[in-house]
């Protein structure tokens, strides 16, 4: 409580002392709220920190670190781009009666921000594969281009049949 007493008393001291220093002529008005707010900061914080209601938090520790989101951003425009072309490429084989169990894509996002499918993997289950591997690379194949390496697999992946140039 001493301590309380002691920095409100010394507040006020100082204000009275800077009130007759300071030149009243041209800023009057501005000194007195200038004065007001110093004082009633000084006793609402020594009175806080007595009571032990509030710390002030501390300005010069703050956190000057850099976060990049431009990584997620690549990597969540990689998942949607993979979306909408697995999409695409399902409905496409699904029109011909073609159903893989799953469908991998790999998508690259270069520095400059251009995107491209390096690879689309097609796996089947074995009965599948032997009725509709070579069918659903072709489909596939004409929907992306030569440039992007379409495979057809069984879902143990033992025999990896490779359609490129197709």
């Amino acid at each position: 409580m001493s301590e309380v007493l002691f920095s409100i008393c010394a507040a006020s001291i100082m204000t009275a002392i800077y009130r007759y220093l300071a030149p009243t002529e041209k800023f009057g008005s501005q000194i007195k709220l200038l004065l007001a707010c110093f004082f009633v900061l000084t006793v609402t914080g020594v009175v806080g920190r007595a009571l032990g209601a509030w710390e002030l938090p501390d300005l010069a520790k703050s956190d000057g670190s850099y976060t990049d989101y431009s990584v997620r951003v690549r990597q969540l425009t990689a998942e949607e781009t993979a979306k909408e072309l697995r999409g695409a490429i399902r409905e496409r084989l699904t029109e011909k009666g073609i159903r893989p169990e799953k469908i991998y894509i790999d998508v690259n996002i270069s520095d400059t921000g251009s995107i491209s499918i390096i690879e689309i993997r097609l796996v089947f289950d074995d009965e599948g594969y032997a009725l509709y591997a070579d069918r659903a690379v072709a489909l596939v194949r004409q929907m992306t281009g030569a440039k992007t390496k379409v495979t057809a697999e069984t879902v143990q992946r033992l025999p990896i049949k490779e359609r490129e140039g197709q």
